[in-house]
């Protein structure tokens, strides 16, 4: 189970060159196959699992409640008009599991799997976007899904995740996509996103966290442990030396320079570039498993 069969005739390296990391794209019943994993038994198992993340939200605010633990609570809190979300629902049902292990086995990063169930009317959260890539997969019902390029903090990353967000701010045009179950939609990295359920409905959002160039520095930070140019201690005055600042910011000059020669170097040499390339290939066959 991955995204490849939701795309039906659509290649995935088709996908990958003209949508992914770009705008959004929709299919038609691809998913009809994984709808079962999104069913009302299936919410109902994973709230009763041990260790079940759930939380209670209405229009847009989440409310102070104990969560759900099993279907009839969850449904007695959807007819109050509430949506209740269970974050990584892989961890607690096989099928959802392996839907995950086939999305990592397509992009070759992190999933999460989170589950949403919508009364009629209602939205769960209000218009936001989300540091990873989003496919939603809608099992039960329909939904309506508004989207807006996101100017305001393009390519956001998770770390950095801002409380408002500002919407207000953003002056792309809307979108909108009207998912019935088996429909799946995607969402880039950054689109400000906001759905209304049509129906009462379950949907399921596949996150992938795909990396971002800044955890380069994490890949070469290993290397400049080896370094004794990058193990070399920062120069300092004496305290009693206050007038020696000029002198200081020369020293810094200098070893900046070095640094940044050193680090142009690392960044230009041809081996890093193989690396790369083999972290994001999948394995040729015979090579392990895929």
């Amino acid at each position: 189970m991955s995204l490849t069969r939701w795309l039906r005739t659509t290649p995935l390296a088709g996908f990958l060159e003209h949508s992914y990391l770009r705008v959004p794209q929709s299919g038609a019943g691809g998913g009809a196959a994984e709808c079962a994993l999104g069913s009302w038994e299936t919410l109902g198992t994973v709230l009763a699992s041990d260790g079940a993340d759930a939380m209670v939200v209405r229009d847009g605010r989440r409310v102070e409640a104990a969560p759900p633990r099993n279907r009839d609570e969850a449904e007695k809190r959807i007819g109050e008009g509430c949506t209740i979300l269970v974050r990584n629902a892989q961890q607690h049902d096989e099928g959802l599991t392996e839907l995950a292990r086939g999305f990592e086995r397509d992009f070759h990063g992190p999933v999460n799997i989170h589950m949403y169930a919508t009364p009629a009317g209602r939205f769960g959260f209000g218009w936001h976007y989300d540091a990873e890539e989003v496919f939603i997969l809608q099992t039960v019902g329909k939904k309506e899904y508004a989207l807006r390029k996101n100017t305001v903090n393009p390519w956001p990353l998770e770390e950095t995740l801002p409380a408002d967000m500002r919407y207000e701010r953003e002056i792309m045009p809307l979108m909108r996509c009207l998912l019935a179950p088996g429909d799946w939609l995607y969402i880039p990295c950054g689109y400000w996103h906001r759905a209304e359920a049509k129906e009462t409905s379950i949907s399921l959002a596949v996150g992938v966290m795909a990396p971002a160039a800044i955890s380069l520095f994490d890949s070469l930070r290993n290397d400049l442990l080896d370094s004794l140019l990058w193990r070399q201690r920062l120069p300092i005055i004496g305290m009693g030396e206050a007038g020696k600042g000029e002198e200081l910011r020369e020293q810094y000059r200098t070893l900046l320079a070095q640094l940044a020669d050193d680090l142009q170097k690392r960044l230009q040499d041809e081996r890093l570039v193989d690396e790369l390339v083999h972290e994001r290939l999948p394995p040729r066959r015979g090579d392990g498993p895929i």
